[in-house]
This record gives C-alpha cells, structure tokens and sequence, in this order.
C-alpha cells in the first residue's frame, strides 16, 4: 500500500485537492505510526492519502507520519511564491530525504515555472484555481487532477 502524505502552509489547497480526488474510499492507517487524528484522509486509486498542515508537519510528535509517507504531495499557492515551502521541504527531506516530493502549485493563473525548481523536488504540476463552490470551498479540475495522480504513479513506481 502506498502512502501520500498531503502537506503545504494553511490555506494553499491541500484540501481543495484531497476533496477533487475522483474516488475517495476508506483511509486504511499505517500500521507502523501512533493514532493521531489527520486533518483529512482518503484512499484513492490505490493510494491512501493523508492531509497534515504545514506547523503539525513541522512538530516532532508526527515524524512517524513523515517517515510512512512513500511520497510527499506538497502543495503551494501560487501567489506566495517558491519562498513559502522551503522550510517545509527542508524539513521533508531532513526527515525522508529519499521520500519523492510532488510539489502541486494551486491557483496557477500564469507566470514562470521554473522558478519552482526546488532542490528536492522530484515533479512539479500546476493546478489552476479550479470551481469555487462557496466562500471556503472549491474543486480542481478533473483533468488536472488525473495529471496529478497519473504523476504520483510514475514517482512512486521510480521510488
């Protein structure tokens, strides 16, 4: 079974993304990690993913959680640029650092791409602002959503 920990600063759209998921099934925990209670968690394709917000990821009491990811699916807002998730993703590859990170850039309007060429990211995608379905809530685009795990796939079969 694999296990993508979903994980980026409140309010990037972690989960926007985990909620666009095509299918959402039971969430089956590790069996190596303590019970904590997860933000979000579904499975999806074969994949179980997990939602941990950027200071939760960032205490010690979830390094298990970090070390039973067999991939990081690391999420961004586009308008706070590259800045914004460099100290997560130095602690993500201090924790795990042959783990494959997905860097998903939300609410891409435009702009360079390469400038989220972060050391220690295997891929990026970009995901567009999506369909606003209330003041709090939207969905991604299907079709950028099966990019997404179509390239979660292709980490994990590299992995």
């Amino acid at each position: 079974m694999n296990y993508v920990m979903v994980t980026g600063a409140m309010g990037a759209g972690k989960s926007t993304l985990i909620r666009s998921l095509p299918e959402r099934g039971v969430f089956t925990p590790p069996s190596d990690v303590p019970e904590m209670f997860l933000d979000n968690a579904c499975s999806c394709q074969g994949l179980q993913f997990y939602e941990i917000d950027e200071p939760t990821a960032l205490g010690e009491r979830w390094t298990d959680w970090l070390g039973a990811a067999n991939a990081f699916l690391l999420v961004a807002d586009a308008d706070a640029g590259p800045a914004a998730v460099e100290f997560l993703l130095a602690r993500l590859i201090l924790v795990s650092s042959d783990t494959p990170c997905l860097l998903v850039v939300s609410r891409w309007s435009g702009g360079r791409r390469n400038a989220w060429q972060l050391p220690g990211v295997a891929a990026i995608e970009l995901l567009s602002p999506g369909t606003v379905l209330d003041e709090e809530r939207a969905l991604a685009q299907p079709e950028e959503m099966e990019r997404i795990l179509t390239q979660l796939q292709l980490l994990l079969e590299v992995a």
